[in-house]
């Protein structure tokens, strides 16, 4: 089971390990929250594993105590396996990060993903580690040390710096990245035809632009998020990534992962591409 808007591996992750993906939809509008009732039409004997990520790539979306403790709930009645991503754990502005283990009234399975990459900005190291059942993990053990071998020996090193070391850069970086994100927010929710709720966590944000579906520029009909992130990525020369790839339509995501000035100027772009849509709709 995942949850749309997911991250773009999660369903290959899925089929690699020759299972199928059962997508549940969420609430745009209730922070990304599952929908419960889709969820219980979508129950069989056949579900092994569940994957749960919050903060949320690409949402950034937190989900709440209750929400979490009621998928576990879920989990631990007809056992499921939960992979908990929490790779943006550090990342969270609005309330106190809680790694869902530790939300586990339930008991159920849970593995937890953590990453080097985020937290302190070492995408290129390819560092991370789990923490679960232990058969698990020495499963997962073996096959990367068919893989790979093992984690690169510097990155190794580089991460128990980063963990033990003085965290006070990543506090720094947090003060930095909640700016922005209010800074981003704002000016998404000044620009017609876009909406964006807060969100709580991660340096992304996922806009709402079906406003701007099925509407046309110099003959060429705008009709998919694909389309638009195109349109924008030629008129505007600023990135986006569509919510389709995500698993979910009528959205765009912008990242804040970058200097202020840089963002508002890619913002300011996107909206003068926006606005000759409307003008030729």
């Amino acid at each position: 089971i995942i949850f749309s808007p997911f991250w773009v591996s999660f369903p290959e992750f899925i089929r690699l390990a020759d299972g199928e993906p059962i997508v549940i939809p969420t609430f745009a509008d209730k922070n990304f929250t599952p929908d419960f009732e889709q969820l219980e039409k979508q129950l069989n004997p056949r579900i092994k594993l569940m994957i749960i990520n919050s903060p949320s790539n690409p949402t950034g979306a937190v989900w709440d105590n209750e929400t979490i403790r009621r998928l576990l709930s879920y989990a631990a009645k007809y056992n499921w396996v939960v992979i908990s991503d929490e790779c943006y754990e550090q990342l969270v502005y609005d309330s106190e990060f809680q790694s869902i283990e530790t939300l586990n009234d339930a008991g159920a399975n849970v593995i937890t993903i953590q990453s080097l990459s985020k937290t302190y900005a070492m995408t290129g190291w390819r560092i991370g580690y789990a923490a679960g059942d232990s058969t698990i993990i020495k499963a997962m053990s073996k096959i990367q040390g068919q893989a790979t071998s093992c984690a690169n020996s510097i990155g190794q090193i580089a991460a128990v710096e980063a963990l033990t070391g003085d965290q006070s850069a990543v506090k720094v970086m947090k003060k930095a990245f909640l700016k922005r994100r209010n800074k981003m927010i704002d000016r998404i929710n000044k620009t017609a035809g876009i909406s964006c709720q807060t969100p709580g966590g991660a340096f992304y944000t996922f806009p709402d632009i079906t406003h701007y579906l099925g509407m046309r520029i110099e003959g060429k009909k705008i009709d998919t998020s694909f389309d638009l992130s195109d349109y924008i990525l030629d008129t505007a020369r600023t990135t986006t990534v569509a919510g389709a790839g995500f698993g979910c339509e009528g959205h765009i995501r912008l990242s804040y992962a970058t200097d202020e000035e840089t963002f508002l100027e890619g913002l300011d772009r996107i909206k003068q591409s926006l606005m000759k849509l409307k003008e030729t709709s």
